[in-house]
Parts: structure tokens; sequence; C-alpha cells
């Protein structure tokens, strides 16, 4: 009895239908578009002049070792998959629907405006200037998914590296005040976050602009800033010039990260 159920069952599975293939190939033409997305990335030499706040912002921005890399020149790796990549088009292509309907309303006086300071030397582009209330009025648009959106609209504060980006571009430009234009990806639903300049932003952004020059320095001064991470790390994993850092050498001085901002002293 037990020995006829099994021989059916193997029978069924025989007779299973095999799933054909259609011809127009539905998943190799998914896999098309997915190349055509990374097919402009890879690997480039590149040589970084200057900060870029947007990097600074964000995981290997914030390792002395990366900029004195970076400032030499080396091989950039993107490891960047399809959709990230669609994920940052779409972020880019949303600014500029938003930019335009700030033109189209009357409030915009530049966007995609040249951000640079000397010393140490940073350059960066502010999305958009509007005329507010009768004042110039800095704004930075990011986009996000409904669940970041839904967080950051409950919590009442922008991201943190959003913020560190922002604040960098305040202290360039003198602004005490200045604005986040979030938009959610799922529906358009627009979040209007204001940053007003406080004491801890202040100190936090004078030691980054510090931070800045001591690193400056050191590339300047050939001393190669020691390894902080393990190869293994979130912050080494992510990093384009992971490979010239393993082959770099052990490095000659210490010199810390940069100082996380601290949410819970944020938008106070």
């Amino acid at each position: 009895m037990t020995k006829s159920l099994l021989q059916q069952v193997m029978l069924k599975g025989d007779n299973r239908k095999k799933v054909e293939v259609h011809p127009i190939d539905p998943q190799g033409l998914i896999k098309a578009i997915e190349n055509g997305y990374v097919a402009p990335r890879g690997t480039k030499f590149q040589t970084k002049k200057t900060f870029a706040p947007s990097t600074i912002a964000y995981s290997h921005g914030e390792c002395p070792r990366y900029w004195y890399i970076a400032f030499d020149g080396a091989d950039f790796e993107d490891n960047s998959d399809a959709y990230g990549v669609a994920n940052m088009t779409s972020g880019t292509l949303s600014h500029g629907r938003i930019q335009k309907a700030m033109k189209d309303a009357g409030i915009l006086i530049e966007d995609e405006f040249k951000i640079t300071y000397p010393d140490p030397p940073i350059f960066g582009y502010g999305d958009v200037m509007i005329n507010w209330q009768g004042e110039p009025l800095l704004g930075e648009i990011k986009t996000m998914m409904n669940e970041a959106f839904e967080y950051r609209k409950a919590a009442g504060k922008p991201k943190t590296g959003h913020l560190i980006q922002l604040l960098i571009y305040m202290k360039i430009l003198k602004k005490r005040n200045a604005v986040f234009i979030y938009e959610n990806k799922n529906n358009h639903e627009l979040l209007i976050l204001p940053v007003e300049i406080n004491d801890y932003y202040v100190r936090w952004v004078d030691q980054a602009f510090d931070w800045m020059r001591d690193v400056r320095k050191a590339w300047v001064d050939r001393t190669l800033p020691k390894k902080h991470y393990r190869s293994n790390s979130k912050i080494c994993k992510t990093c384009p010039v992971q490979k010239a850092c393993a082959s770099a050498g052990e490095g000659t001085i210490k010199l810390n990260p940069l100082e996380p901002l601290d949410e819970k002293l944020s938008m106070v």
C-alpha cells in the first residue's frame, strides 16, 4: 500500500507540466533593460579636487583615508545594481519636475547653482533658492519611498545625512534658515521640514570644516592616514576606492573619522 502510494506520487511528479518560455522571452527583455541601466557605469579613474558635501554626508565620506586616496586619484568602482541606478535617476528627474513647478509658481530664484568654499576646498550644487515671504530661502529636494516619507513626517526631522549636507551649504552661504522639500515617490505628496541654525549646529559644522582642513593638510603633507575600519565593515564594503586603499599601505598618521551629527541634539 505504502509502495503503491509512493509510486503514484512519483508518477504525478514526472507528469508535471514544464514551464515553457514564451518566444518573446520576457525575462530576457527585463535583463536587457537592467543591463542598460548599468552600462554607463563601472570602474573609472577619477581625481577629486574638492570635498563634496553629498559624499561627506554618507558612508565612506566620513573616512580621512578615502579623501586622501580620492585627492591622489584612483580607480573608482561603481557597484550599483540596476534598480539602485533606476532609483537615483528617478530622484534626479523628480528634482527637475519640482524645480519647474516652483518656477511656474513664480517663487524660484535659481536652481542647480554652484556652492564653493576655498579652505577647506568644497564644491557642490544647491537644489533651489526660492523667494518666500519676501526673503531668499535655500531649499534641498529629497525623494523617498512611502515608508521612509511617513517616518520623516511623523518624526518631524530630516534624515541625518541630508541634514549634514544642508548644514555645510548653510554655513557657506551664511544662511540661518533653510528647508527640506521631501517628496513621496509613491504618490508625489510633499513635506516641508524647516531647518534653523542653533548653537549645536554651529559647533558641529565648525568642527566638520576643521576636520576637512586636517584631512586636506594630511594629503598636502603626503602623510597617509591609517586605516580606521575593518575591511569587512559597512564603510569599506561600499567604498568605491577599497581596492586602492588595500594596496596603499598602512599609513603614517592617525586621523579620526568625521564626528557624527547627534540626532538627539538636532532640530531642537
